[in-house]
């Protein structure tokens, strides 16, 4: 199931407001901002790259039942969504003001199957085949609830918030997550992708359950961008004070083998990205990658290679990846149709993409200029009709 269509508001008609649309088409704003498949969003310093992955992350929580309204830093928010759910569009509203809901509101493919306002609301029942009263917590969304004999149709939006993964890429992505000890994982654990630091416990369950197909995966996409290892392993980490495990890699041109402690940031930061993604793809269970920062710590040829990797492992999946970054080499060498350039204005970020934008990001081709100057010169806000001072 992909994400298709946001609108995103928080503290609407407050101080502190601020939105995410797309373009405006004709002059009317307020319109929705489209992903794609695979999406590279991009902008200068303060745009709103982060608080569009993080806007993503916090609706995967609400959707998965794993995070009340209650709990939010920004309690009062409007999301207003579409999404592609194979044969089936899917339209989610949420608005919530102080952590209580306002009005949660859900349609597949135009029928009503939920209007709630606060703690009271309809929705529909599958075994009665009508709309039937409810009441239930209003820090709570209905579409979190588990009932999969009447409310099914709750599921894609469930999963599609459980299974959603998030790597902040300038992090550390668990480099000083250590395991204390191995035989204490448990199989039955669920793991949890989304916070990405278990890099050590997730490589043993993958090893465990996929074998040598998934050491050999993560070799192997190593190898593409350039950090040529021959093995990958946990293991007690050397020249540490205390009995602790961590992630262990053997170089080709290094005799000895490098812990995930003396690993450079940028490898590992690599090396955990491809374990995670690897056990998400093979594991059948991802619905969208979010990855903020990409490329950040590592040097322009790995950078790009990364990028490429991943849109090579996940494109014709049923994976949708939205990545972040603002290094003007991996833009000069990922293709336009990937992008999604965001344009601050006051209280808003706005979304300008080929989806609607397709004449200027066409014509930017012939200006001769690298992708970068597409965002440095603006000419994805007005193109042609640029004075040549700004171009």
């Amino acid at each position: 199931m992909f994400l298709k269509n946001i609108k995103f508001c928080r503290f609407k008609g407050q101080k502190y407001e601020w939105s995410m649309e797309g373009k405006p088409i004709n002059g009317l704003v307020g319109q929705p901002v489209t992903f794609k498949e695979i999406n590279l969003v991009v902008g200068k310093n303060a745009t709103g790259k982060s608080k569009t992955i993080n806007v993503i992350r916090q609706l995967s929580d609400l959707l998965s039942g794993d995070v009340k309204l209650s709990q939010l830093m920004y309690d009062t928010s409007i999301y207003d969504l579409l999404f592609d759910d194979k044969d089936n569009e899917i339209a989610y509203f949420l608005e919530f003001e102080e952590g209580k809901i306002k009005q949660e509101i859900l349609k597949i493919n135009g029928v009503s199957k939920l209007t709630r306002n606060s703690k009271n609301g309809t929705m529909f029942y599958e075994k009665a085949n009508d709309n039937l009263e409810f009441e239930m917590e209003d820090d709570k969304l209905a579409v979190s609830r588990v009932d999969k004999i009447q409310q099914p149709f709750f599921e894609p939006l469930q999963n599609w918030g459980k299974t959603l993964n998030h790597y902040c890429f300038g992090g550390q992505l668990g480099k000083n997550s250590l395991l204390r000890d191995i035989n204490a994982i448990k199989e039955d654990k669920e793991v949890d992708l989304k916070d990405s630091d278990d890099v050590a416990e997730i490589f043993i369950k993958g090893k465990r359950k996929f074998g040598e197909e998934f050491t050999n995966k993560i070799i192997d996409d190593m190898s593409k961008i350039s950090y040529n290892i021959s093995m990958i392993n946990v293991d007690t980490l050397k020249f540490f004070p205390v009995p602790a495990f961590g992630v262990g890699v053997k170089e080709v041109d290094i005799e000895d083998v490098t812990d995930q402690k003396e690993m450079s940031q940028g490898m590992f930061r690599a090396l955990s990205l491809l374990v995670q993604l690897n056990f998400s793809l093979l594991s059948k269970i991802p619905s969208c990658i979010l990855i903020d920062d990409i490329g950040e710590g590592l040097d322009y040829e790995r950078s790009k290679s990364l990028i490429d990797l991943i849109i090579e492992k996940v494109k014709g999946s049923p994976v949708q990846v939205i990545m972040t970054t603002n290094d003007r080499f991996v833009m000069n060498n990922i293709p336009l149709e990937y992008w999604s350039v965001i344009h601050r204005v006051p209280k808003k970020s706005l979304f300008y993409n080929y989806q609607n934008s397709k004449e200027i990001f066409d014509d930017f081709k012939y200006t001769g200029l690298s992708n970068f100057d597409f965002l440095s010169t603006e000419f994805y806000f007005e193109g042609f009709e640029q004075s040549e001072e700004q171009l």
